[in-house]
């Protein structure tokens, strides 16, 4: 198991209240803070609840204030903060006053788990230290208790979760806990004493891939591979775009979703599926399966390679269980792959040009 003690020694004066906050209700609209507003999936929150105003005001956290689409969000009414997951003071301004808190974590950035790990528990002390009432986390499983194999872009995310779902464990002893577990349950039993509630997201296969790291990959004119080691097994997937509005629906019940967590997807393909529905919506191309397999991805020489193979064999293990019936519950328009490639065509397209 990936330990947490080694960051988290003595934070007794850590979690005293700060930040000017309260956790008196107050009339208006709720101040929530997105964490990764100018990816894809803090973006697609930011950027459905921007469409709320008289509920919620929106403070989107990014390094590159002037960049093209932290603008985009000013326009349509978000307060652009400049803030480092790598800097505690600049959390701490960012959430200052805010309610609610979506945290995502990015590996690919540095792919190095333990700086992902630290980010992620600098902005959980953060929201602490400021009093937020609700944090919301894209989280995992731990792929390598399950599967036995180093996944590092999930394994962190799962050491994140641990490091907050401690909120909701009643047998944690604060008697003693800093000559025990000096780092985890420190900081999780202030959480439960602040009231901080959490809700997790475990999300699927983006849909998105299929226009960035896993688009379609030539073969020879006009005939493409989709490169997916599944051996047999499906799928799930949605669009990244969609979990917006399960945030949305999380947010006008929040009570209904503290302490859960929620495994997402919006459907289960097969190979055959995909292939089929990328052939139907392009006509002067072809789509193929090249049946390839764990063994094979874990060879590529990219980097990543091998994480990405084993977060396919987690998939494949039947252990990354997800709720269709939940996620259409909280989006009943969520977008199923025949009508995400439908609306995303164009993208998809410019995709394949650039892999010629």
């Amino acid at each position: 198991m990936f330990r947490l003690d080694w960051f988290r020694k003595d934070p007794s004066e850590k979690y005293r209240m700060g930040c000017g906050s309260s956790f008196d209700a107050s009339d208006g609209p709720r101040t929530v803070v997105v964490f990764g507003s100018t990816g894809l999936l803090g973006g697609a929150i930011a950027r459905r609840l921007l469409q709320e105003p008289f509920l919620y005001k929106v403070r989107c956290v990014t390094r590159r204030s002037s960049g093209e689409k932290a603008r985009e969000l000013a326009e349509h009414g978000a307060v652009i903060v400049n803030a480092d997951l790598g800097e505690t003071k600049s959390l701490e301004k960012a959430l200052e006053g805010a309610d609610i808190m979506f945290l995502t974590t990015h590996y690919w950035e540095e792919k190095n788990k333990e700086k992902e790990v630290i980010k992620g528990l600098n902005a959980i002390d953060a929201a602490i230290q400021c009093g937020v009432k609700h944090i919301i986390f894209n989280g995992s499983e731990n792929v390598k208790k399950i599967i036995g194999k180093e996944c590092s872009h999930l394994d962190s995310k799962s050491a994140i979760e641990e490091y907050i779902r401690e909120v909701d464990n009643p047998s944690v002893d604060v008697t003693g806990i800093n000559n025990s577990l000096p780092g985890v349950f420190v900081g999780t039993v202030f959480l439960q004493n602040y009231g901080i509630n959490f809700t997790i997201l475990r999300l699927p296969f983006w849909l998105e891939n299929f226009y960035s790291v896993f688009k379609p990959h030539k073969l020879k004119h006009a005939v493409y591979a989709v490169a997916l080691p599944l051996e047999g097994s499906e799928l799930d997937v949605m669009s990244v775009e969609d979990v917006g509005e399960i945030v949305a629906s999380i947010l006008r019940r929040p009570r209904q979703y503290y302490g859960k967590t929620l495994n997402l997807s919006v459907e289960s393909l097969s190979m055959e599926n995909i292939v089929d529905t990328f052939n139907r919506h392009f006509d002067n191309r072809k789509f193929t399966d090249p049946k390839i397999r764990i063994k094979d991805m874990e060879k590529f020489q990219f980097p990543g390679s091998k994480d990405l193979a084993a977060m396919f064999e987690f998939y494949q293990s039947g252990q990354a269980v997800r709720d269709i019936k939940l996620t259409r519950k909280l989006n009943p328009h969520a977008l199923t792959f025949d009508r995400w490639l439908s609306e995303n065509r164009d993208k998809v397209e410019e995709a394949l040009r650039e892999a010629n």
